[in-house]
């Protein structure tokens, strides 16, 4: 294997006791059905904790300290286990990271971890959105399974409380807010089923056996912008390029927050049921992107737009404000993607919705990029 092939990362955090270790295992097992050589890298903060340095003691710039080494640390044994899985002798690693380098924001102020960021010539965005596949943020059982919160199992943990294991959980939630591919794992069946719906988002990720999308799209009226809960701004520019085939949607997409960008090549086709379409999407380089432009559908024009990230009830969600084309300019569009068929959405109090659109293809975002207003032909 070369250093242009792409190893697959994924990150299962989540809050304290809230089935990482279990659900690591599991998944590996899984992966390894499929044909995958899953590489798990443990938890950095719990090797330094377990070292001996107990950071609820310490002074306060000894912490900020004891946070950027262990930033840097984190950043350094990533990159070398992508190295390695690059040059193992299999074609289907996979890197499975206990925990990613945003956990480490849930412990500092974001002031205290952009000014970390920012000495070390690095930024959110590239940390955040750049680094990762997909984020799998497993709910503490602290929220909704009670009965089963135990700090036994892990002698680092220092939440021995379930309201302290709320707050830790809520954080790291929040740490991760405004990456592309988040999905929240919650207690809202058994063990067994939190298991299964983890490792079917996992799936979506890799392709297994074809990535399928499955969401919710709603018409926004008006929302309370006061009302909204924790959230990240981000800015996104789509293209749509020309595909062999007329049933297929192929985009470019480039996505940034404070000048720091990302880029993102998808391939997109229908399954022909309301909702659900295949998927598989790459992360490409500004290079690329610009080189792509020159296969740009020319009967569509590029689509810019605010999306602004937020949870909402152990759901991730998506306000998208279209900004161009200017015939669509100022339509709101809220956006869930499902780990399950059955999922219920919980829409959020302080969002007044016209209605849903997911079957309308007139909202899909390849329609909206057409420069006519004939009605396309949207995967």
């Amino acid at each position: 294997m070369t250093d242009s092939v792409h190893i697959p990362k994924i990150v299962i955090t989540g809050g304290p006791c809230g089935g990482k270790t279990t659900g690591m295992s599991y998944c590996v097992e899984k992966l390894q059905d499929y044909g995958f050589k899953p590489i798990v890298i443990p938890e950095t903060p719990t090797m330094f904790i377990l070292s001996g340095l107990d950071p609820t003691v310490m002074a306060a710039d000894e912490y900020i300290r004891f946070e950027e080494g262990l930033l840097k640390s984190q950043l350094q044994i990533e990159d070398n286990f992508v190295y390695l899985a690059t040059h193992l002798n299999h074609n289907k690693p996979v890197l499975i990271f206990d925990r990613g380098v945003m956990d480490i924001a849930a412990y500092l102020s974001q002031e205290q971890f952009e000014a970390i960021v920012d000495d070390m010539g690095m930024s959110i965005t590239s940390l955040r959105d750049k680094r990762y596949d997909g984020v799998f943020h497993l709910v503490t059982a602290a929220i909704g399974a009670e009965k089963f919160y135990t700090c036994e199992n892990n002698p680092a943990r220092l939440e021995t409380n379930l309201e302290d294991a709320r707050e830790a959980d809520r954080k790291t939630m929040e740490a991760w807010v405004g990456a592309p591919h988040l999905q929240v794992i919650d207690n809202s069946d058994d063990f067994e089923g939190k298991m299964k719906r983890t490792f079917q988002a996992i799936c979506r990720v890799l392709g297994i056996p074809v990535p399928v999308e499955d969401e919710r799209k709603f018409l926004v009226a008006d929302f309370d912008e006061d009302e909204l809960p924790y959230h990240q701004k981000i800015s996104i520019e789509q293209v749509y390029l020309l595909s062999e085939d007329e049933n297929d949607e192929v985009r470019i997409r480039k996505r940034g927050q404070n000048g720091a960008f990302c880029y993102y090549k998808t391939h997109k086709a229908s399954t022909g049921k309301a909702g659900k379409r295949y998927e598989k999407e790459r992360p490409i380089t500004g290079k690329e992107y610009c080189e792509e432009l020159a296969h740009a559908d020319p009967d569509r024009v590029p689509i810019k737009k605010d999306r602004i990230c937020f949870l909402w009830k152990n759901q991730y969600f998506e306000l998208d404000i279209i900004k161009s084309p200017g015939k669509h300019a100022g339509k709101i569009l809220l956006e869930i993607e499902l780990t399950e068929d059955n999922e219920d959405v919980k829409l959020p109090s302080f969002i007044k919705i016209l209605k849903e659109v997911t079957d309308d293809p007139s909202y899909h975002n390849s329609s909206l990029a057409l420069k006519s207003r004939e009605s396309s032909k949207s995967a």
